[in-house]
């Protein structure tokens, strides 16, 4: 299947040069993740299709679009 992705912040240098991802069938945010070699407290956000997600088990579908943003610092 293939996903949109969108990275933000930090992340953007690890966007797929076409914006998308080729997964197995039935893949998981987490091994969405994994494919991009984004570690997992590198990403603490996440929307699929415009919805916010915080379950990294979840499965994706073909042709959705997950974006990630990394934790932001300050103080």
């Amino acid at each position: 299947m293939q996903i949109q992705v969108k990275l933000m912040g930090l992340l953007k240098d690890k966007t797929p040069a076409d914006g998308c991802l080729q997964l197995d069938d039935e893949a998981t945010i987490g091994q969405a993740l994994c494919a991009m070699a984004i570690p997992n407290e590198k990403a603490q956000t996440f929307t699929v299709n415009g919805s916010f997600e915080q379950d990294r088990t979840r499965h994706l579908c073909d042709g959705d679009e997950l974006t990630v943003i990394p934790p932001v610092g300050g103080g």
